[in-house]
């Protein structure tokens, strides 16, 4: 068995772990009202958060719901502020466990893995695939309703695994059972979640590079790709991985899952790839063209400030920047006009 994660309570729950813990919460959010109420007597919150944890009296709050409407309607499940700042204290000792335990190509959540380096990761499979067999094919996947469907008694069957700390198990269980969902399913919009979400499908990884052993995969979150030599190889591993997704998660493949040669492109953590260049999704250039071009309206009529307005304009630049679409960008830019409010 390899190494676990032990002794880690004390450092978990220790003021100092606490007070950097609510640095992280605070990042972007500053000027929200709930920070701002939080920070007027900080030290004695947290000093009540680590007598709760210690105690082990410290229990989950109802999260916030929400939807959002970008591709699909999500439910976000936002937690307080108290609640994140108790998880990123968790993942403050606990991430370099996790990521002892995670194979190179899964992505999300992590340090230096988050969507760009999944998409040049995926550019490289893609080009060694077509010199090793010329016209290679690509399994695409997901998981149905994946967050929605983590069987918690599988979940916190794996934990012990990664760590022994008795009182760190004892959180986790917390998060874990307390968190609105009776038996199954984790609060999209939790960063434990995400870690937990990532570690559920790491046996699904592990399956396919160690025991199926496929070099070409990639796993951003519950989205992966396979790509190999041709049609009916694909068809054969699809099979096995519905199998172990089935049997050994008790989760469920989406039905949109598909495969076909890769010279078709492959549609990806918000890119389109092929072996020589890589191009926005066009439904993104779409929303965000829509976004832009309400600007100038908004902030003439006072309704937004100049801040608001460059930070949509850096993150569609960002999200433009790693693909071909400089001219698409130029195009949407040129027309972005402010005219002071009145």
């Amino acid at each position: 068995m390899a190494k676990r994660a032990k002794h880690l309570w004390d450092t978990l729950t220790s003021f100092e772990n606490l007070l950097e813990a609510w640095r992280k919460v605070q990042r972007g959010k500053r000027r929200s009202l709930a920070v701002l109420r939080f920070r007027s007597e900080q030290e004695d919150l947290l000093f009540n958060i680590q007598e709760r944890l210690r105690a082990h009296t410290w229990t989950p709050s109802p999260c916030r719901h929400f939807c959002v409407n970008e591709v699909k309607p999500r439910r976000i499940d936002a937690p307080t502020l108290s609640d994140c700042i108790v998880h990123h204290a968790v993942m403050n000792v606990m991430e370099p466990w996790f990521e002892k335990r995670f194979v190179a190509d899964s992505y999300a959540c992590r340090k230096g893995k988050g969507t760009h380096a999944a998409s040049l990761r995926t550019t490289e499979f893609m080009r060694q695939a077509s010199r090793k067999w010329g016209t290679p094919y690509v399994l695409k996947g997901d998981i149905s309703r994946y967050f929605a469907s983590i069987n918690h008694e599988r979940l916190l069957a794996m934990l012990p695994k990664l760590v022994s700390d008795k009182d760190v198990l004892w959180l986790f269980h917390k998060i874990v059972l307390e968190n609105g969902y009776e038996g199954q399913g984790l609060p999209l919009g939790s960063l434990t979640s995400q870690w937990m979400a990532n570690l559920y499908l790491d046996s699904l990884d592990h399956f396919i590079k160690d025991d199926m052993g496929l070099p070409y995969y990639v796993r951003y979150m519950d989205d992966f790709v396979i790509i190999g030599p041709n049609k009916a190889w694909c068809w054969t591993a699809l099979e096995q991985v519905e199998a172990f997704v089935n049997g050994s998660l008790q989760l469920a493949l989406n039905p949109k899952t598909g495969i076909w040669p890769i010279s078709k492109g492959i549609d990806f953590v918000g890119y389109r790839h092929w072996t020589d260049h890589t191009l926005p999704r066009k439904r993104t250039v779409k929303r965000a063209r829509k976004a832009l071009k309400a600007l100038p309206g908004l902030y003439a009529a006072g309704k937004i400030d100049l801040p608001y307005v460059t930070a949509r304009v850096v993150s569609f630049t960002g999200y433009m920047k790693h693909c071909a679409g400089r001219e698409t960008l130029r195009h949407i830019l040129d027309k972005l006009v402010l005219k002071h409010p009145e």
